[in-house]
């Protein structure tokens, strides 16, 4: 029995999606999402083929497997399969910035109403999860590859210090980017490139993330 009306509901609910968001992504009607998750019906193989390129997940998975979390957000090489999350696990649950936050229009910065990612990364400072991908500017020499997802602890005063020629990340609302912070003297900027910059200012802080860990699959 295919999986794929099952697994397109937890693609969904993972990734904060509403069934009209979903359907949009793909040219569908919310009819239709409805349909596949309540195993009434089942996409057209093309369509199949474009959910499984845009979330980056092997159709044959996608077709006969019940993908797990870990799974759908590309962390399968980096867990057993049989690592359980409840609330006692000890994994961190990081607001996450995907594909999927751009479908929307940003009203607040709130970072709770993020999906998030379970993983096992440890910080005394807030993280932010984000996927790299070509929606997001970067520097010409940014060397992380397409969706891998970057880590980032907030900048607060105390680690001032340490932003010189660190790459960081800039998010308020729909003006976001990647970037590398130079500092010189007490004049700090987050730099895309030679016509992009921002400066930053402690009142201004929250929208300044610099980057502490990064995750990408083992092939």
């Amino acid at each position: 029995m295919s999986q794929i009306g099952v697994n397109i509901k937890k693609l969904r609910k993972v990734k904060g999606l509403s069934q009209q968001a979903f359907a949009d992504l793909f040219n569908l009607t919310r009819g239709n999402i409805s349909s596949y998750e309540e195993l009434r019906a089942e996409p057209k193989i093309e369509v199949v083929l474009h959910i499984a390129k845009y979330f980056c997940i092997p159709v044959s998975e996608l077709l006969e497997k019940q993908l797990t979390v870990n799974e759908i957000l590309n962390f399968g090489d980096h867990f057993e399969d049989s690592i359980k999350v409840d609330q006692n696990s000890g994994l961190n649950a990081i607001p996450f910035i995907g594909r999927e936050y751009f479908q929307q229009p940003k009203t607040t910065d709130d970072w709770s109403i993020l999906p998030k990612i379970i993983f096992p990364v440890y910080h005394k400072q807030q993280l932010l999860a984000v996927e790299n991908s070509s929606l997001i500017p970067n520097p010409s020499n940014f060397p992380f590859e397409e969706h891998a997802i970057l880590f980032f602890e907030s900048v607060e005063i105390e680690i001032l210090h340490t932003l010189d020629q660190s790459y960081g990340f800039y998010c308020k609302g729909e003006d976001l980017f990647f970037g590398e912070y130079v500092v010189n003297g007490t004049q700090i900027d987050l730099v895309l490139n030679a016509w992009r910059k921002i400066a930053f200012k402690p009142e201004h802080k929250a929208g300044f993330w610099k980057l502490f860990a990064k995750f990408e699959r083992v092939i």
